[in-house]
């Protein structure tokens, strides 16, 4: 059944839907050249559809499921299905034979072992004419027919060859490409089918210590790995002459221009979008030698040893700073501390504070002048009730001033 979550489909997967609603059987790759996509979209949306039960996978091709034509015709659309109707031609085109592909392999095979047993037996029944005895013609012809069959098993070996699952083997047929065939035991023709080996096991590429240049002008050394499968075997033999080589300089280059519009703090600090827009500039390319990039990582980025010493610097300049802040900090904090705590004392706490300094001075061996602490409270209450006699006679002065101002002013009016 079709829930509310699978009608909303992004466009991409929904233009999967409507190619193979044809009732196609389509691999990754020919669905990626029909609608003209990135392997990496296509490939996102593929499994979108997957996980929503939409369309499911049978050797390596891809189709409606039930859920797909309900999908489907929910949204007012006919579909239909693979293999509805099949003519006689399509079904013998499908019919799978131990050894061969097809029925056209089949005879094409047979072809030379049956020419060359009609030649074998013409030969040598000519030549077991010129013996008039029974026994010496039946020897003749035995001799022919062990001959044959050394050449025979000889055939079968050369055509035999053994696939296993990780690989497959493409056939070339005076020079044309016959298609991939395998895993499992397969017959050529020998001598007229030229058969190439593809491994389709995921592989590692290491690229150690390319030199790009950032948008800042900064000369850096990028090591960076990546791992890349083949998944046409044909298009990777008959659209790139060596996959490994190629994609590797494909990454390289590819690396230097996306470094060369980042800055050089841009990418130490933004390395996984720099992955990934390299892995999506080099799977639009790589689609069409049938290869898939699976991951694409930087391992290490290693500037110039100025920048190395500048930035060790920086950071031991920022790490002071910092523990300085953090101590001043913490020496405001403590007196803070201290503040409270001795508004917070009485008199008698003091002196018995005072009393304890004493002591402690008094144990040194030092010559020591001790003024007590009554001394000094009885030396200020002094000063300051001098300071308030003082005060009071120029009061006193500045009064005498001006009452004797008046009568002076008396006698000028």
């Amino acid at each position: 059944m079709i829930n509310d979550t699978q009608d909303k489909l992004d466009p991409i997967a929904f233009e999967i839907l409507l190619l193979l609603s044809g009732g196609q059987k389509l691999s990754i790759h020919e669905i990626v050249r029909a609608i003209d996509q990135p392997l990496n979209i296509v490939w996102t949306a593929m499994q979108t559809l997957r996980i929503k039960n939409l369309i499911h996978e049978n050797k390596g091709k891809f189709e409606l499921s039930d859920d797909g034509f309900e999908y489907l015709a929910k949204k007012g659309i006919s579909a239909t299905k693979p293999g509805d109707d099949p003519s006689p031609k399509s079904y013998y085109k499908k019919l799978k034979l131990p050894f061969f592909g097809t029925w056209k392999d089949l005879i094409l095979w047979f072809i030379a072992p049956l020419s060359l047993f009609f030649i074998d037996v013409l030969a040598f029944a000519w030549l077991a004419r010129g013996f008039n005895t029974v026994l010496s013609r039946l020897i003749i012809l035995g001799g022919g027919l062990l001959i044959y069959f050394a050449f025979f098993l000889v055939y079968i070996k050369k055509s035999y060859h053994s696939v296993v699952e990780s690989e497959r083997l493409v056939i070339f047929r005076l020079g044309k490409c016959e298609g991939a065939k395998g895993p499992g035991p397969i017959l050529i023709i020998p001598f007229i089918d030229n058969p190439k080996i593809v491994d389709l096991r995921e592989k590692p590429k290491e690229v150690p210590h390319e030199t790009c240049i950032t948008q800042d002008n900064v000369q850096i050394d990028v090591d960076f790995v990546f791992y890349w499968k083949i998944e046409d075997p044909v298009l990777s033999l008959t659209k790139v002459t060596n996959p490994d080589e190629s994609i590797t300089l494909l990454a390289t280059a590819l690396l230097r221009a996306v470094i060369a519009h980042y800055p050089f703090n841009a990418v130490l600090n933004q390395r996984e979008s720099i992955n990934d827009l390299l892995k999506d500039k080099i799977d639009k390319i790589c689609s069409e030698w049938g290869v898939y990039v699976s991951t694409m990582e930087i391992r290490e980025i290693k500037p110039p040893e100025e920048i190395v010493k500048s930035m060790h610097n920086q950071r031991a300049a920022e790490w002071d700073r910092q523990a300085t802040i953090t101590l001043a900090e913490g020496q405001v904090e403590a007196l803070r501390l201290l503040f409270a705590v001795a508004s917070q004392l009485d008199s008698n706490t003091l002196n018995l504070k005072y009393f304890e300094t004493l002591q402690k001075i008094g144990e040194g061996k030092a010559t020591k002048y001790i003024f007590p602490m009554e001394l000094s409270n009885i030396v200020n209450s002094w000063l300051n009730q001098n300071q308030n006699n003082t005060n009071g006679n120029n009061d006193q002065q500045n009064n005498g001033n001006t009452s004797s101002a008046g009568p002076v002013n008396l006698l000028n009016d």
